[in-house]
Formats: structure tokens, C-alpha cells, sequence
């Protein structure tokens, strides 16, 4: 039986084509990314993500030489871009691209370096320039890592922490992030809503809670706080997000701000002659589930 024309010239193509192409995409350092969003400022990490394989120690050898300026990771350069300037460790990084290259260092110190040519090979490092940003990084000893990672193990309302591990080495990074709202008020500013309110928790029009409502001023902060305390927001900040509109601000234990309830919440105040008398507790609805009036 004679094979059809159009049978021949498929077996013919697939002469052709490499055995390999169906593993091309294992790889010895698979491809990984990191991307955390904070306060609108969105951060992105893209990096191959080498293996130790077997390796016990990296650092200090033929795999990562000492006074090396070395990717952290393998093949094109790590890759960071952040959609809003930052800060990292203290230094300003401006909205954008970068490559990211560590000086490794046998003692002290090592030297984080971000390059604005993003797309360079990791056996080609930039030279020193006038363009990258340059700053310190502090290695930490820590359990063995397999794997090459970045990641964000700890966040707070303006910034987190960037972590790269790898080996025994382990690199926290600071990350501040520009503020959309200002946390801070001025004595004078603060000064009309100071004081203490009759607040009436509602359901369907009708009261089902009393307490007493203390606005403080604190730090530079405005503040409220319950009477009898309220188990989850205890003291907490009052942001301002309109005139006499505040979001409730929650403060984990180290008095750091790490969740803002808005649009969720939202405390209206009223005043008369320049004063606060009452306010309304405003869902994301516009629903009114609580009122305050002053206490003379």
C-alpha cells in the first residue's frame, strides 16, 4: 500500500524537529517572581532561582566568588520594578526598572546595586555609573535555603521587608513606600474633635449598644478609643480622608498601623461654631450604624 503524499511530508517535518524541544522548558534555574502590592505602590521581582544541588557551601566559591558583583540568581539578571519611587534601606528608588546585583562580600557588609539596564546576561555585570543606585545590605546567618528566594514576610501600612535567602545567607531589605494618606495631625488641627461622646450603636433604627467615645490627640495622631474598650480596635487611629471624615486605623502590637478600614468605615463629624458636637459612624453603603453627641 503506498503512504499518501500529504503522510510522507508530515513524517518528513518531523524529522526535523529537535528531540529536545519538548524539555526546552526545564531549565536548572526555573524562572520565579515575587510581586507585592502596599499601599498602591506595587513591587515586582523577576529572577531564575538556582539550586544548591548538593552544594553544602556557595558563598566564597567557584559558584559565587567573594568581591563578586553577582545577580541574585542565574541567567538574565534579577529584575526589579516598582510602579511608585520607594525607598529601600533608606535610599530612594525611583518609580521604574532596574537590574539587581549584590557585591559579595567575605565580611562585613555587601553592597546592593540597582542598574537602570534591565535586560543583561549575569555573566555580563554593569560597571560602576553614576545612573545606579547603590546601597548597603546587611547578610544575616540563617538555616540552610535550597532554593534562591525573594520574598515579603512582613509588611505595615507604609513599606514591609524584602527578603532574599539563599545558602546560609539571609537579607532583609527595608521597603518604605510613599503614604496615600497622611497619618499625622497638628495640635491645632486636632483640636476641634478632642473630648468625649454619648455613642449609640444602631440596628435597623433602633439603639443596641451604649458607650462612651474619647477623642485624644497623641504623637501627632488623632485618636479614638471605647469605654468599655472594644475588643479589636482598643486605641486606634483616626486618618483623615475628607474634611471632619475619618478612617478607623488598627495598630498591631509593636504600635505599628497595618490595616486602615476604608472605604468600610468612615467617622463623620459635625460641628457648630468651629467645634465638634456629634458624628455618625458611616458604613460602605452609607448605611448610619452608630451616632455620637458630645459630652459636655
Amino acid at each position: 500500500m503506498t503512504a499518501r503524499p500529504h503522510v510522507v511530508a508530515l513524517f518528513a517535518l518531523l524529522a526535523f524537529v529537535p528531540v529536545t524541544s519538548a524539555h526546552a522548558q526545564i531549565r536548572a534555574s526555573e524562572i520565579g517572581t515575587m510581586s507585592q502590592i502596599i499601599d498602591g505602590t506595587k513591587l515586582s521581582m523577576e529572577y531564575s532561582r538556582p539550586r544548591s544541588r548538593g552544594r553544602d557551601t556557595l558563598f566564597g566559591t567557584p559558584a559565587v566568588h567573594w568581591d563578586e558583583v553577582w545577580t541574585p540568581g542565574a541567567n538574565n539578571a534579577t529584575s526589579l520594578d516598582v510602579s511608585k519611587d520607594i525607598k529601600l534601606n533608606g535610599h530612594t528608588v525611583p518609580k521604574g526598572a532596574y537590574s539587581v546585583w549584590f557585591v559579595v562580600k567575605e565580611k562585613g557588609d555587601w553592597t546592593a546595586v540597582l542598574d537602570p539596564k534591565v535586560k543583561r546576561y549575569h555573566m555580563n555585570p554593569p560597571d560602576s555609573s553614576a545612573a545606579q543606585i547603590r546601597f548597603a545590605i546587611k547578610p544575616e546567618a540563617a538555616p540552610f535555603t535550597e532554593v534562591l528566594s525573594f520574598s515579603m514576610p512582613a509588611l505595615r501600612a507604609n513599606g514591609g521587608t524584602l527578603l532574599f535567602q539563599w545558602e546560609r545567607v539571609r537579607i532583609p531589605i527595608d521597603v518604605e513606600v510613599q503614604p496615600s494618606l497622611v497619618m499625622t495631625m497638628s495640635a491645632a488641627e486636632a483640636a476641634p474633635y478632642l473630648g468625649k461622646y454619648d455613642y449609640v450603636e444602631m440596628s435597623t433604627g433602633k439603639a443596641t449598644k451604649r458607650s462612651v467615645f474619647t477623642v485624644t490627640h497623641e504623637d501627632g495622631t488623632l485618636k479614638g478609643e471605647f469605654a468599655p474598650a472594644d475588643p479589636y480596635f482598643r486605641k486606634f487611629a483616626l486618618i483623615r480622608i475628607g474634611p471632619d471624615w475619618f478612617a478607623p486605623g488598627v495598630y498591631d502590637r509593636k504600635g505599628q498601623i497595618y490595616e486602615v478600614y476604608r472605604p468600610e468605615i468612615t467617622y463623620e463629624f459635625t460641628r457648630k461654631d468651629g467645634r465638634a458636637v456629634s458624628l455618625k459612624l458611616r458604613e460602605e453603603d452609607d448605611t448610619i450604624s452608630a451616632t455620637g453627641t458630645r459630652v459636655p
